[in-house]
């Protein structure tokens, strides 16, 4: 929880603040947060938790169990998140083009955009027939250690690297880049070839290829991706997949 001297610059009413970042608290691993835990994380008074928490109830942001007395997100997050869904311009534009990619290639295929320090993705089509399919919608991971948050990364400005390096780069596999210098050297790697590889570095097993989607003014947006099994991914085919994962997002560009 920001003290005073490190507000994020534009916030004008601070309480308010405060109270929004405790839902952040909330995700797939902890959906349930208790008071205690709330304000052991902020570092705000219990009393203030309690007293945010029960406002948020009221107005349907959070539920609360009768039996844990634990606190989880509520149906308003649900109404908001259709709300935002019908106004997803780049969605309705770039789904039929992941849709294109899956059914061309097999593997799975993400849209993901620019989260502060990480991605959140907003997009996924799977092959026909995949085993496992899960909702991808508004899930946030690392920049460093996918290869969609490279690849956006590239098209960013240098202090934005060094922003991400500054907010940690966990190792979540043996091959996760933790090395600030080594992680530089990647990422200047990245813009010289113009897309990116997860090789194995967020989740082990799995390899990714991303490139950046920039809009008319050459701003990156976000970018897209091809993921599957390591196996499948070999140096030719992820060179492959580099070329027509690059013309699809001149496409996409084109497009918007």
């Amino acid at each position: 929880m920001p003290n005073e001297e490190n507000y994020p610059e534009g916030v004008k009413v601070r309480s308010l603040y405060k109270a929004v970042k405790l839902l952040d608290y909330f995700n797939s691993a902890h959906p349930e947060r208790g008071i205690s835990e709330l304000a052991e994380l902020s570092g705000m008074l219990k009393s203030s938790v309690y007293n945010i928490m029960s406002t948020f109830e009221c107005c349907g942001v959070v539920e609360k169990d009768p039996k844990t007395s634990q606190y989880r997100l509520g149906l308003k997050i649900l109404e908001w998140s259709n709300a935002l869904s019908q106004n997803d311009v780049f969605g309705r534009v770039i789904r039929p083009f992941l849709e294109e990619l899956t059914d061309r290639t097999g593997e799975t295929v993400f849209w993901a955009t620019p989260y502060g320090t990480n991605i959140i993705y907003l997009e996924a089509a799977f092959p026909k027939g995949a085993m496992s399919v899960r909702s991808i919608k508004g899930v946030v991971a690392p920049m460093y250690c996918t290869s969609l948050g490279k690849a956006i990364l590239s098209r960013m400005e240098p202090s934005m690297v060094e922003q991400v390096i500054a907010a940690g780069l966990e190792g979540f596999t043996p091959y996760t880049i933790t090395d600030a210098q080594r992680f530089r050297e990647e990422i200047d790697h990245i813009r010289a070839v113009g897309y990116s590889v997860d090789n194995m570095e967020h989740e082990y097993g799995i390899k990714c290829v991303g490139v950046p989607i920039c809009n008319g003014r050459n701003q990156v947006i976000g970018g897209i991706s091809l993921s599957g099994p390591s196996l499948r991914f070999n140096e030719q085919q992820i060179v492959e997949y580099a070329k027509l994962l690059n013309g699809y997002a001149n496409q996409i560009r084109n497009r918007l």
